[in-house]
């Protein structure tokens, strides 16, 4: 079970970053349990009592180091296509992963969002969810960069532009080489740049192999005359 000390800064995922404050034996359900204390840095004076033992459960953990941030906004980049099936499963998968308060799974969401937000296609509270998503994600940033949460909040917009910008042209690229005229509003991507990317390594390292074979094959008929 993951231990903290007083005055260690966490994330809780409904309350974002707080600071551990104590523990307290207290009586609840009918039994003495042992209360972590954690106060809630975005409201002065508010303290979550969590029992010990749903501290993982809860997903409570330490904040990101700069690595894990750089990551997260690379992540932010990557043009995707947003999935579309059931609205309502849809909705509480994503409440499920921000329950999680894995940044990495919230920059995926808050991606896939932010494209259907472009193309209007958000649904119910779907917005509210986006909007929660970026601020999980800024607060956590902001405070391991020790930057302005403007600062951070313009920077996530900005990786978040630049991967619609990718989509767009990727899109219509694709369009292009299909032959069909396509609204862009329509159109996503099957894999990421990634994929893309290893698929053309792929590609020329084939070409390079049958070009060696042929020149092989070559000296082979010139030995043989």
């Amino acid at each position: 079970m993951m231990k903290f000390q007083i005055g260690e800064t966490i994330i809780d995922p409904p309350n974002g970053i707080c600071t551990m404050e104590g523990m307290r034996r207290m009586p609840a359900d009918g039994e003495e349990r042992t209360f972590y204390i954690f106060g809630v840095a975005a409201a002065n004076g508010v303290r979550v009592y969590v029992p010990e033992e749903q501290i993982e459960r809860r997903n409570i953990r330490r904040p990101m180091d700069r690595e894990d941030v750089k990551r997260v906004l690379a992540s932010l980049k990557q043009p995707v296509s947003p999935n579309r099936d059931d609205a309502r499963l849809q909705y509480n998968y994503y409440r499920d992963i921000m329950k999680s308060g894995d940044p990495m799974r919230i920059a995926r969401l808050l991606r896939d969002l932010y494209i259907l937000d472009q193309q209007d296609d958000l649904k119910g509270k779907e917005k509210e969810i986006m909007e929660a998503a970026k601020k999980f994600l800024c607060d956590e940033i902001s405070y391991v960069r020790q930057t302005s949460k403007s600062q951070v909040t313009e920077q996530i917009n900005e990786s978040l532009r630049q991967m619609y910008k990718k989509k767009q042209t990727r899109d219509k690229e694709k369009a292009k080489k299909s032959g069909v005229d396509i609204s862009m509003g329509l159109l996503g991507y099957e894999d990421d740049e990634e994929e893309n990317e290893n698929d053309s390594s792929e590609e020329n390292e084939t070409e390079s192999e049958e070009e060696e074979s042929g020149e092989d094959k070559k000296k082979s008929d010139e030995e043989e005359e």
